[in-house]
């Protein structure tokens, strides 16, 4: 079985503003849920809001993309948009939870051209055990378990087909226990979920260690992660903020995407770290 071909743009515009341009990069869930930059397209009163999409650039014929290269597209799509806004308008480089990497890259590529700050919510840095792990939990909802993935240390365009393979025929199995003669138009975009979260939990996991920014970038962390340092840097290097009460890390509400955007109006004009 095949993923649907239909891949979707990384950057797209949800609203439009005079004041701070703000970057979100976040997913659409495995889940009915709200996608947080929708939240702030939404709450934004006056900012341009745009939503990186790094899972949707990957859902067509592109089965794999670096974060540098991810970051290199982002931020060329967000000056595409933005070039009649005024150049002296700061900019706000949202990361929800395992876009933390992509958006710290983002935000580098950006410094120097604009007053550039990465606000990482919740952020985790996906590594070996994650992808392992997350490639095992859908096996297990597709009925299959136990089958490794493909060597992650090997060429990643191979890794995430040979996981595309691996998981198309889980679903095949599937529809056959159904009694189903052909797998639905569902169970292909199921396929491309998964895979496409894969792809990028590889693209994290091959980037390590992770990239940090240089100075002229500002970051700000919503964490409830006692003693959080930014990794590779110094605990100087990022202010943390705690997020509003949640029942899960990586739960999206409106209360958070109200603190992301009071963070936006709470940022000094420059902000120059160690």
């Amino acid at each position: 079985m095949r993923a649907v071909v239909g891949t979707k743009p990384l950057c797209s515009r949800l609203s439009s503003g005079d004041g701070a341009a703000i970057l979100v990069s976040d997913f659409q869930p495995l889940t009915a849920a709200p996608r947080l930059s929708s939240l702030i397209a939404d709450a934004a009163v006056g900012h341009s809001v745009h939503q990186v999409d790094p899972r949707g650039a990957l859902s067509g014929d592109r089965l794999y993309a670096t974060l540098p290269d991810l970051a290199d597209e982002a931020a060329a799509a967000f000056r595409a948009g933005e070039a009649s806004a005024a150049p002296g308008r700061p900019v706000f480089v949202v990361a929800h939870c395992s876009s933390a990497a992509l958006s710290l890259r983002i935000a580098d590529r950006l410094a120097g051209e604009r007053d550039v700050t990465a606000l990482l919510v919740q952020p985790t840095w996906p590594d070996t055990a994650h992808v392992t792990e997350i490639f095992a939990e859908f096996q297990g909802k597709l009925g299959a378990a136990g089958r490794p993935p493909p060597d992650l240390d090997g060429d990643p365009l191979s890794c995430v087909a040979g996981m595309e393979q691996l998981m198309g025929e889980d679903l095949a199995a599937m529809a056959t226990r159904l009694g189903l003669g052909k797998a639905p138009l569902a169970f292909s975009e199921l396929l491309v979920s998964y895979r496409t979260w894969l792809a990028f939990l590889l693209a994290c996991r091959n980037d390590r260690p992770v990239e940090v920014p240089s100075g002229a970038v500002g970051i700000t962390v919503l964490t409830d992660e006692p003693g959080f340092v930014l990794p590779g840097s110094v605990p100087q290097r990022c202010r943390t903020v705690l997020p509003p009460p949640a029942d899960r890390p990586d739960a999206v509400t409106p209360e958070l995407a109200a603190c992301v955007l009071g963070e936006v109006g709470n940022q000094p004009s420059k902000q120059h770290e160690l």
